[in-house]
């Protein structure tokens, strides 16, 4: 079964296309550079490079593998990066502390192309800071060979039969929302019993998991065989049955988590102008649709469902488009429940240091 489009190979192909620069830019050319901090492969191959193409702007990708360091960079030098994806919960708090650059709208004449259910939201009022890149949920991943789930439940990853073979996302507030809901509670509960029922939960699987992994690695390890089953991204499930067809992928029925990944503008950006530009050739119908069926991760964009642009096969992917129905939505994080999730993490850490893979 092959990648919903595209092959890896062409992703870094088409950045490399980009340290060598292009000269067939049109007439709307703005030059200048623009610098992206973004996850690993959250891109269709030449989203970079077609941009590139037709403003003239020299683009520089960075990645990385935990949002934290995302925010961090952002905190110790809002200048670095023009363009950073974020998840809504860390554009309240980047907002809040000033962090980001307010958007000028009329630079971004595409937003309307979003489904109006993704703007407004709790973690940025009128989109002052932020727009919708991509959405999706976490749910569990497993390999048929191997894994013989009984219903959809987030039990399957705590089988004493996968020992070994497990793994957990390297993302300290997606493991405690999830092991909440899989107990029945909310996904952002601050309840003190309930965390520290949580807390027991993770730290009993210290004999079962391969380690706190960040998204790629699990997707990679389940493509490879080397995990049977894992907590896991919808976009990147999707990503990796295409890749391997013993994979399957379900939503718990217990409940899980709906995210919405944003584009913002970090407040010192050394080129405001072209990161509206930018984000506003994102929401482009072809260019988001590119993108949707390239990482395997739903995209906000109406125009682009409208217009039939998704792949039918990634359309029918609960992974890939889940229903909203039993998922919650994540909340920006206040003081109080800062603390309490701090503290019952560093309860996990202390106790739960994870096994090498067998």
């Amino acid at each position: 079964m092959s990648r919903w489009t595209g092959v890896l190979a062409a992703a870094i192909v088409g950045l490399a296309a980009l340290a060598a620069g292009c000269t067939s830019a049109d007439e709307s050319d703005t030059g200048g550079e623009l610098h992206i901090f973004n996850w690993e492969d959250y891109f269709a191959p030449t989203t970079l490079e077609d941009f590139q193409a037709e403003f003239g702007i020299e683009v520089f990708l960075d990645t990385f593998d935990d949002e934290q360091a995302a925010a961090s960079a952002i905190q110790s030098d809002p200048s670095q990066y023009d363009v950073v994806v974020l998840s809504g919960s860390l554009v309240a708090e980047m907002a809040e502390r000033k962090l980001l650059a307010e958007l000028d709208l009329s630079n971004i004449p595409d937003l309307p192309n979003v489904d109006p259910k993704f703007l407004d939201q709790s973690w940025d009022p009128g989109n002052r800071y932020s727009v919708p890149y991509t959405w999706g949920s976490t749910g569990v991943i497993y390999n048929t060979k191997y894994a013989e789930p009984a219903g959809k439940s987030w039990s399957l990853l705590r089988d004493p039969s996968l020992a070994g073979r497990v793994a957990l996302l390297n993302d300290s507030t997606v493991v405690m929302g999830l092991t909440l809901k899989s107990l029945g509670y909310s996904l952002v509960s601050r309840d003190p019993g309930e965390l520290q029922e949580a807390v027991e939960v993770v730290v009993d699987q210290k004999p079962l998991i391969a380690g706190f992994l960040d998204p790629i690695a699990i997707r990679d390890g389940m493509i490879s065989g080397d995990l049977w089953a894992a907590q896991l991204y919808g976009g990147d499930a999707a990503f990796a049955m295409a890749e391997n067809e013993d994979l399957a992928f379900f939503v718990p029925d217990e409940g899980s988590d709906f995210f919405v990944d944003n584009l913002v503008i970090p407040r010192d950006s050394n080129n405001k102008e072209g990161a509206e530009l930018f984000i506003n050739y994102i929401l482009r119908p072809d260019v988001h649709a590119a993108i949707s069926n390239y990482t395997g991760y739903a995209i906000p964009n109406q125009a682009a469902l409208e217009q039939n642009l998704i792949d039918d096969e990634l359309m029918a992917s609960e992974a890939a488009y889940p229903s909203l129905d039993i998922l919650e939505a994540w909340r920006p994080f206040d003081t109080e429940r800062l603390s309490l999730w701090n503290e019952a993490w560093a309860d996990i850490q202390r106790e739960a240091s994870a096994s090498p893979y067998p």
